[in-house]
């Protein structure tokens, strides 16, 4: 009778463990179920010391929880060469079956991608060929559960053509 208990009771918690196991791997995926893109890419100024733009995204979630990003962080590069990184933890919220537009605002250093006088001339027109690429990681959360989400995406500062 006692080994019938303790089976019992093994099998209990090892149910309860699956379930708690199942309930959080469920939580994940959804938080990870959101979709991206890039809404607009704009150079605002550009000058020998300093290239300032906006970077704006639009994160759509698919869930039917509410996610919150508390983490952005992403290496830029321009035509192959890194220029920066952009980072901000301020919270935004998805909304279960809805999106939010989120711009960031960055600041880089040209002489990153200036080789001489010549390229100082000639940085505005090139930008306008450029392609503007980054690599970054996401901070999502819904509740107890946390996932850093991967993104990638290059854009053709031309016509705004992004691959991500």
């Amino acid at each position: 009778m006692s080994v019938l208990r303790t089976g019992a009771i093994l099998g209990g918690v090892g149910i309860i463990g699956f379930a708690i196991y199942s309930y959080f791997k469920k939580q994940y995926d959804l938080i990870t179920d959101f979709e991206w893109k890039v809404l607009d890419l704009k150079f605002d100024s550009v000058s020998p010391n300093l290239l300032k733009g906006r970077i704006k995204f639009r994160f759509e979630n698919k869930s039917d929880i509410e996610i919150t990003i508390s983490n952005f962080y992403l290496d830029m590069y321009l035509n192959q060469t890194y220029i920066g990184w952009l980072r901000d933890t301020r919270v935004f919220v998805i909304p279960a079956r809805g999106f939010n537009d989120i711009e960031f605002g960055f600041s880089v250093n040209p002489q990153l991608l200036i080789k001489n006088a010549i390229d100082i001339v000639t940085l505005g027109s090139k930008l306008k060929d450029a392609v503007f690429s980054f690599d970054g990681v996401i901070g999502a959360k819904s509740g107890f559960v946390k996932a850093d989400v991967k993104i990638k995406c290059d854009c053709s500062v031309k016509n705004m053509d992004c691959a991500c």
